[in-house]
């Protein structure tokens, strides 16, 4: 790397380096000398990971040849999450959101990805360990991943609720007044509802925990006025377990975390591209949504993992 004469150092047996980050620059050192295998990965800090994308930045080289490495460090650091992160899983995965999307590490980026939508209990956000400001995720990135925690609550408020909606439109039984009344109680116990006060502090995988815990049984059943004997009805006989279960296990399955193979396939277009066609034609529906992806994954972090195009300077052409 400092070989070439415009470098002051190249001519040198000693090398000065201003400002650089000591553990970061062996790294870097011992990757150009091929003697990286020899450095163990048990005192590097996510800090010192962090730095070293910024060296890499700084002297031209491609994170991505640290990948191997990488995977290696993030192997031991996951083990060391009650040692470093307090026991907090997403102090971790907010930490490597930016090494793993540096790196291009495809597996790791999507589980801190999923990690961070199903288990955050507010706005996500990344988290430096540095002081070095201009290390951070391109800001598109976090918006999607705070849509689709919001998706999320959409699926499941709809889970939850459309078959309620359908029964107050469609149906008048009598029994309809005393099931409303009981679903919406025996979801109050779970803490389920109100859904908004639920969701104000709550995780997706907190909710999801609450709404197995739904109990159809405590719903007391709907009986004749005159003889106090229980009569079914339209709304008794639905089955409000498996309306729960089923919103459930939607949340649950939707989404497997951010793709960065697909990110890449929605970057700007070579020189001489096609910008427009090719923008229709990621949005056509295809069979498969993870074809020639690292990661399996289905059509919504497909969806997600969209990341737009540099935007034209005129409304119809790029003038």
């Amino acid at each position: 790397m400092l070989a070439c004469h415009r470098w002051t150092e190249s001519r040198r047996d000693t090398i000065t380096l201003q400002d650089d980050h000591i553990v970061a620059m062996e790294i870097l050192l011992r990757k150009l000398h091929a003697t990286l295998g020899a450095m163990s990965v048990k005192e590097i800090s996510v800090a010192d990971v962090w730095h070293l994308v910024l060296a890499c930045g700084k002297y031209g080289l491609n994170p991505n040849e640290f990948r191997g490495w990488f995977a290696s460090w993030a192997k031991r650091a996951v083990t060391q999450i009650d040692n470093f992160y307090r026991g907090d899983e997403r102090i971790y995965h907010r930490q490597i959101l930016f090494p793993s999307w540096a790196t291009d590490h495809a597996a790791l980026f999507a589980e801190a990805t999923k990690s961070l939508v199903y288990r955050s209990e507010a706005h996500i956000a990344e988290r430096n360990p540095t002081k070095v400001d201009q290390m951070h995720l391109p800001p598109r990135i976090l918006q999607q991943i705070n849509a689709v925690r919001g998706r999320l609550r959409n699926i499941a408020h709809k889970g939850l609720f459309d078959r309620i909606a359908t029964t107050l439109k469609a149906s008048s039984a009598p029994c309809c007044e005393r099931t409303v009344f009981e679903f919406f109680r025996e979801l109050q116990r779970i803490s389920v509802w109100s859904f908004e006060d639920c969701m104000r502090h709550c995780s997706i995988d907190d909710l999801v925990f609450r709404m197995k815990r739904f109990d159809a049984s405590k719903m007391r059943e709907y009986r004749d006025p005159k003889t106090q004997k229980p009569m079914d009805g339209f709304a008794c006989e639905h089955g409000w377990k498996a309306v729960v279960a089923g919103a459930a296990k939607r949340v649950e399955a939707y989404f497997d975390g951010l793709c960065l193979d697909c990110m890449d396939l929605t970057k700007n277009l070579h020189k001489g591209g096609d910008r427009d066609r090719d923008y229709w034609a990621y949005m056509r529906p295809r069979d498969r949504y993870d074809e020639n992806c690292r990661i399996k994954h289905g059509e919504p972090t497909w969806y997600f993992s969209f990341m737009g195009r540099r935007e034209k300077k005129g409304l119809i052409a790029d003038v």
